[in-house]
């Protein structure tokens, strides 16, 4: 039977003990800083007529952002490129599975340190959009008893996504490694398709949808 730990995995890293998503999600950023500033240099090069990788990058990037205008309204242009970056480190982080490496999001620290920059995202936001006694005056109404109510809610919001995010990615898991010592043959493959492709893809359009969300019910 395969072996299940919610504890993160600890790997040794220069006679340190250091937990596995740590270096997972650190690779995974070194990645994306690199293959950033290798799309910025060929942004320099695009045309008015994009073609190949232009299109992507265009469609990605502008989807994103008439997907968070929708939500949030002109506070899209604060919000989108951070929104991108969550949803793009979320899917990168989890599909290095598919080279049979640990994701980082199968680690409850690195899903809530996700949630936390949510909060982040939200409040700052708000504190842009009204300042902070407007802030305070609308979390406190229509009475002011409900002040402390709103304040849990906001706290409680970014832990939930946490929480939401880390059990799926670990669900994903466990179903696999089960199908894996079940079935070794032909199932799995079709099955894996699944898990590290349409599963990831949903988990993350699901985390952006809520970060937007709670954005816009911040800001409305």
């Amino acid at each position: 039977m395969p072996e299940i730990s919610i504890t993160p995995h600890h790997i040794a890293f220069f006679g340190l003990e250091v937990g596995a998503s740590v270096v997972m999600g650190s690779f995974v950023v070194l990645l994306l800083v690199i293959l950033c500033v290798l799309i910025n240099l060929r942004v320099r090069r695009f045309q008015e007529k994009p073609t190949g990788i232009q299109n992507l990058i265009e469609l990605a990037v502008e989807s994103v952002y008439q997907f968070s205008k929708n939500k949030v309204g002109h506070n899209a242009d604060f919000c989108a490129p951070m929104v991108l970056t969550l949803m793009t480190f979320i899917a990168a982080a989890t599909l290095v599975e598919l080279f049979g490496l640990p994701p980082a999001t199968e680690d409850l620290s690195c899903t809530l340190a996700l949630g936390f920059t949510t909060f982040l995202l939200v409040n700052v936001t708000a504190l842009r959009e009204f300042g902070l006694l407007r802030r305070i005056r609308r979390m406190a109404s229509p009475a002011f008893f409900v002040l402390p109510i709103r304040m849990m809610t906001d706290l409680v919001a970014p832990v939930s996504m946490a929480l939401r995010l880390f059990i799926n990615v670990m669900v994903g898991g466990i179903v696999m490694k089960l199908i894996y010592s079940a079935i070794p043959l032909v199932l799995p493959a079709a099955v894996s398709v699944y898990f590290n492709l349409i599963h990831v893809a949903i988990q993350t359009f699901v985390f952006g949808l809520l970060t937007l969300n709670y954005t816009m019910e911040a800001t409305e």
